[in-house]
């Protein structure tokens, strides 16, 4: 089986700098751009699933990437919870709470302000892999959001990884496969370049 993981377009809370996790925030211009560019990239694919989160920046890239495919909404595959900073910017946070809440973003553990931990967020992973390990499908397409995928690369390989050193942008398109009762990742961040 292959995992088409697609990191929704552009939202209005990718570019304000706010914490949007829960939040129900629209694509921007260039967010509805990029999930065009998703689709570009699995075009021709055959899916025997797709899956999105419930929060509309996901259903909007589906909506544009994939108009005509059927699709499953799954709370599952939501972005990570923030708890009390939901809404908040980055940047005020840092200034109240300094370097510990640093720490504990690099971390994605949010548990101290009443969101989740990553341990919290790689027990949801698992469930939705477990969950897919138990089907006969080939190829999937999810619609989820960069810490998500983030952790599902995490959780796979047992290492963390840094967002700013291996990003996963807007718009791109992340293969995890499984075959023989082993998670591998084929490809990451794959886009189109002008």
């Amino acid at each position: 089986m292959k995992v088409y993981f697609v990191r929704h377009g552009q939202s209005e809370g990718n570019i304000s700098g706010r914490h949007n996790a829960w939040a129900q925030v629209p694509l921007t211009e260039k967010g509805k751009a990029d999930a065009a560019m998703a689709g570009r990239l699995l075009k021709g694919i055959s899916f025997d699933k797709v899956y999105t989160s419930d929060l509309i920046r996901a259903i909007q890239t589906k909506e544009i990437a994939m108009p005509d495919a059927e699709y499953e909404v799954l709370p599952l595959i939501r972005e990570v919870c923030v708890g009390d900073l939901l809404g908040r910017k980055v940047t005020d946070c840092i200034e109240e709470y300094g370097e510990i809440y640093n720490q504990h973003r690099y971390m994605t553990n949010y548990a101290p302000y009443g969101g989740e931990s990553r341990e919290d967020l790689h027990k949801r992973i698992r469930e939705f892999l477990a969950m897919l390990e138990k089907t006969d499908y080939e190829n999937v397409a999810v619609f989820g959001h960069g810490t998500y995928c983030h952790c599902i690369l995490s959780a796979i390989t047992g290492l963390q990884y840094d967002a700013t050193q291996l990003p996963c942008h807007n718009g791109s398109v992340s293969v995890f496969e499984f075959r023989d009762g082993i998670w591998r990742l084929e490809s990451w961040n794959c886009r189109e370049f002008a």
